[in-house]
């Protein structure tokens, strides 16, 4: 009951009991006594009555207002379930004084839920759906709100960031509401997490992806294995596009070659098992019969009724041909076509077995071509591969049926040959060797000319499996590397034993420069005229802590075999280079001190820069480095030689020529290379005075050397006719026994030190 009613019950009241009491008392009565007391009474009464009458007022007031709290108590617990229950979280947004930011004016309890952030939270953090949004989303989320101002609605998704860190999708459809003015007085949106359709949708696509693009051909039926899908893989192998098969089932496709009681046995198995699978004929479209690995799985639904039958098959004639191919690749080389060591392997095991059983001979050859890599090196890896399968092709050519050529890899041929004596391999050989020799036409009509080098080992002699052999030939194949090459070596014992003991010092020399087992001992050379120290040349000791001293002989092979040439080689440089500067420092009349270069450094691209580096770590100037190169390395008359030569030359060092007239010397590279010195090696000095065709030889090369400017360094002088023939003749500097041993850096120092000739002596 409102306040009006109450106030207007209580004044008729008033006023019906004024008028009404006051008529009765008159009527009643004329004494004023009694009227007065009367009229008290009536005061008494009425203030009573008044005080009751509006206590039942409020009080029916009262409860009627309770009873309307009550009923919208209950229906907002009742919204509130409605809002609970639905998955949607409802919000709204109003316009916050004076700077028309949106702050959040209500959100629905279920906001923890998709959110994991409580409805306080929200409410006192206006800004975190805004730091919560996921980078990729914000020009999407910008375009829906310039959207919904402009049309007064949008639906969008986007992700937004679970309070467990992970990102949840979003979608949110928000309306303007706005006044009769057409200003907002809030936003009102819905926001639904649908993470997880769109994970479902992402797995349907994939799904429907990897059905279209798989390789094997699909197909989908009803429970009457009627079809309802086919992917593109089924139309390419079988044919038929989707129109054609579409309702029909798969018995389209029968061959014929399979009964009756194939296919119930088929069906049998699906419907106990679940699935069947198996090798089954079938006819394309074109009639053509081709074999194919079919699997049919029944699909059931949660009562365990067939509801749908999925197919897969693989055209097995192609899979047949590809497991052709890959085995013919396991076993065959893929550049040469020649059999692998795999095939080896087998081929092997059955002919020892049969030589073993039958007492027949067996020999096992290891060819290797001579000089492969520079072909890569100057022609290119793809005439290299020309080569290799023209080698292959050859060597085919000779040999037996029987016999197995295999390529080990590189320029490496292991032959196993059974019912091969060795004097049938010696002669095998030969032919061998001379089909390789054969011209090679190359790039253009360019002409190759081959050697190559045999290793040949024995069964059993030299070894009882293949593993043993093939060894046994590979150590006689280096061994005919070592004596000139475009020969033919059998393997033996003594063989074998250099071979261990070369095995045993390259494991030991790749710690000895580590261990500092390794020193220089320094030649002096002397002018022919005055014998006075002109220079030095700087030789390689290796002080083996049981061997003793090593000579450069025995380790240096091993050493470019082994790959440690460039190292040892380079440390040679610095140390020389150092120990001359540290003679300099001292006050010493110090020389020129020349190193032997080998091919391995020689073509290393980085040695122009090796040295520039060691030049300027010891201060020196490069006059003061003299490189020594050997004729097989002037001889590659390429345009790397002539480079890289130019470039040593740039830097200002000397250059000689070692060991000159022992090679296949030509006056060409001599003209085309800015050397500075000829050596004339010390087989020709030996036979001074006592051949007439040596010392011939010594005179031509120093009036050769004369004529063309350079310096001539006669070596391995022992005697005073040597040192007198080579004066007498011209030669401009000498080096020998003669006048010193090759020294310790200590000796020799002192030979410095002396500042005079060195006097002739045989120490």
């Amino acid at each position: 009951m409102t306040a009006a009613r109450i106030v207007a019950l209580f004044l008729l009241f008033g006023t019906v009991w004024i008028l009404v009491s006051d008529r009765a008392i008159g009527l009643f009565t004329q004494d004023i006594a009694l009227l007065s007391t009367i009229q008290s009474f009536k005061g008494l009464l009425f203030v009573g009555l008044s005080a009751l009458l509006l206590y039942v007022l409020v009080r029916r007031s009262e409860r009627t207002r309770a009873a309307l709290e009550a009923q919208a108590m209950q229906q907002r617990d009742h919204l509130a379930d409605i809002l609970n229950v639905n998955p949607a979280v409802l919000y709204s947004l109003r316009p916050a004084a004076p700077s028309g930011a949106l702050a959040i004016d209500f959100v629905g309890q279920n906001v923890e839920t998709v959110t994991g952030y409580p409805v306080a939270q929200w409410l006192s953090t206006p800004n975190l759906w805004t730091y919560r949004l996921h980078p990729d989303d914000l020009d999407r989320i910008h375009q829906a709100q310039r959207t919904l101002m402009a049309t007064g609605s949008v639906r969008h998704e986007y992700r937004f960031r679970h309070a467990d860190g992970h990102y949840r999708w979003i979608n949110d459809s928000v309306v303007v509401v706005r006044d009769a003015a057409g200003a907002i007085t809030n936003l009102t949106g819905a926001w639904l997490d649908v993470t997880d359709r769109r994970q479902a949708e992402e797995r349907a696509r994939l799904i429907a992806q990897v059905f279209e693009s798989s390789q094997e051909g699909i197909f989908i039926t009803d429970e009457r294995a009627r079809i309802l899908s086919i992917n593109r893989a089924f139309s390419r192998i079988t044919g038929y596009a989707l129109g054609e098969v579409l309702g029909k089932t798969p018995a389209l496709l029968k061959s014929g070659r399979q009964d009756g009681a194939f296919y119930a046995a088929m069906w049998a198995q699906i419907n106990a098992e679940g699935h069947w699978g198996g090798e089954i004929w079938n006819r394309r479209k074109s009639g053509e019969v081709y074999p194919e690995w079919l699997t049919i799985n029944a699909i059931r639904d949660d009562q365990g009724q067939v509801r749908q039958y999925l197919g897969i098959f693989t055209e097995t004639s192609s899979r047949k041909a590809a497991e052709e191919r890959i085995l013919h690749l396991a076993n065959y080389d893929a550049l040469t076509d020649l059999p692998n060591r795999a095939l080896l392997a087998d081929r092997a095991r059955v002919a020892l077995s049969t030589a073993g059983r039958q007492r027949t001979p067996l020999t096992v050859m290891h060819l290797n071509v001579d000089h492969f890599g520079r072909i890569n090196e100057s022609l290119g890896h793809e005439v290299g591969d020309q080569v290799l399968c023209e080698v292959a092709l050859r060597l085919t050519g000779v040999l037996r049926t029987d016999d197995t050529v295999c390529r080990l890899g590189g320029d490496d041929f292991i032959l196993l040959l059974p019912n091969t004596s060795a004097r049938d391999s010696a002669q095998l050989s030969l032919r061998l060797m001379a089909a390789v020799a054969e011209p090679l036409n190359v790039m253009s009509n360019q002409v190759l000319h081959l050697t190559a080098s045999v290793g040949v080992a024995e069964y059993p002699d030299n070894g009882s499996d293949l593993a043993r052999l093939t060894q046994a030939a590979e150590s006689a194949v280096h061994q005919a590397k070592r004596e000139g090459r475009n020969t033919v070596r059998f393997f033996s014992l003594n063989l074998q034993e250099q071979i261990q003991d070369a095995l045993a010092l390259t494991r030991d020399l790749r710690w000895a420069q580590e261990r500092g087992q390794l020193v220089l001992h320094y030649q002096p050379k002397v002018n022919a005229v005055t014998q006075r120290i002109v220079g030095a040349e700087a030789l390689i000791r290796w002080q083996h802590p049981t061997r003793g001293l090593v000579p450069p002989s025995r380790f240096i092979p091993i050493a470019e075999e082994s790959g440690l040439i460039q190292e040892i080689g380079t440390w040679v440089i610095r140390r020389a280079l150092a120990q001359t500067a540290e003679w300099q420092a001292a006050g010493l009349p110090v020389v020129p001190v020349a190193v032997n270069l080998s091919v391995v450094q020689f073509r290393h691209p980085g040695l122009r820069d090796s040295l520039a580096e060691a030049l300027r770590d010891s201060g020196l100037p490069a006059a003061m480095l003299e490189l020594e190169l050997t004729e097989s390395v002037a001889m590659e008359d390429s345009t790397f030689t002539i480079a890289t030569i130019a470039g040593l030359k740039q830097l200002g060092v000397t250059l000689s020529i070692d060991d000159f007239g022992t090679g296949y010397s030509s006056l060409s590279y001599l003209k085309r290379f800015a050397v500075d010195k000829l050596k004339i090696d010390q087989s020709f000095v030996r036979g001074l005075h006592h051949d007439p065709q040596d010392e011939a030889i010594v005179t031509t090369v120093i009036s050769l050397a004369r004529s063309l400017g350079l310096t001539t360094v006669g070596e391995g002088v022992e005697t005073t006719e040597q040192r007198d023939f080579l004066r007498r003749n011209g030669c401009d500097e000498l080096q020998g026994y003669l006048f010193s041993r090759p020294l310790p850096a200590e000796a020799f120092e002192t030979l410095l030190r002396s500042s005079v000739g060195v006097a002739p002596c045989i120490a």
